[in-house]
């Protein structure tokens, strides 16, 4: 589910995103609401487009401070708006990079993205939408790389992927010394195949925790109880 509104509205906060090529979609909204930031301090959103996870960690989490890196200027235009305008505009921090010229000087508790996953798709004519879409401009295997690097000893980092990219990130992630923590299985509906995988990494070695989720069942927008418990803190639809 992708929303074409250029201002979405969720219970604490809203998103313009009118300049950003790509608009809030499930996708983001499932890693925002999933990702474990409990513990964190300082995390970062690699890819934040209109910055919608970034504001969510912020929201679920009262004192972490959460950087937010994204490439195309247009989209940092909206993400800059949602910040300012949001009650956590002190704790968000915006920088118009990609992710190979990004040095922090610290390290992160807990690192977040939902990267460009089209790798085999036919490149679309919109350019700020093949940046935003396309595994040509940020591939999940820089994103595990720099993981290792810029994470604390005790860190994790989380992603959501087509679930033909399971397996393969699973290996990037092992051969770099991580450990999978957390497993979620999503599904769009309970008759149908999975499509998401989302993942929890560590560096360390832990229990793994397998989950599934089921957004809708048979009817369209009608959610699964799952999937409404997950995100009822932000979406306006779910008391």
């Amino acid at each position: 589910m992708t929303t074409k509104y250029s201002c979405f509205k969720f219970k604490q906060f809203n998103v313009q995103q009118s300049n950003a090529a790509m608009k809030i979609g499930t996708d983001g909204i499932l890693l925002g609401a999933w990702a474990n930031v409990a513990l964190a301090k300082r995390a970062l959103d690699i890819g934040t487009g209109t910055g919608v996870i970034a504001l969510m960690q912020t929201q679920k989490n009262s004192t972490v401070n959460v950087d937010a890196i994204e490439v195309d200027s247009r989209a940092c235009i909206d993400a800059e708006q949602n910040f300012t305008r949001s009650p956590w505009k002190n704790r968000l921090h915006l920088f118009h990079s990609a992710l190979e010229n990004f040095n922090p000087a610290y390290k992160y508790d807990t690192i977040i993205s939902n990267p460009p996953f089209f790798e085999n798709s036919i490149i679309s004519k919109s350019k700020k939408r093949t940046l935003a879409r396309h595994s040509a401009s940020l591939h999940y295997s820089q994103v595990l790389s720099f993981a290792k690097n810029q994470l604390t000893p005790e860190g994790n980092i989380c992603l959501i992927l087509p679930f033909n990219e399971e397996e393969k990130c699973i290996k990037i992630a092992t051969d770099l010394g991580f450990f999978i923590k957390k497993i979620c299985n999503v599904f769009p509906k309970k008759n149908k195949k999975q499509h998401r995988t989302l993942f929890e990494f560590s560096s360390l070695p832990n229990n793994l925790v397998n989950e599934t989720l089921v957004i809708e069942k048979e009817e369209r927008h009608n959610y699964t109880e799952e999937y409404r418990s997950l995100t009822k803190d932000f979406y306006i639809i779910f008391d």
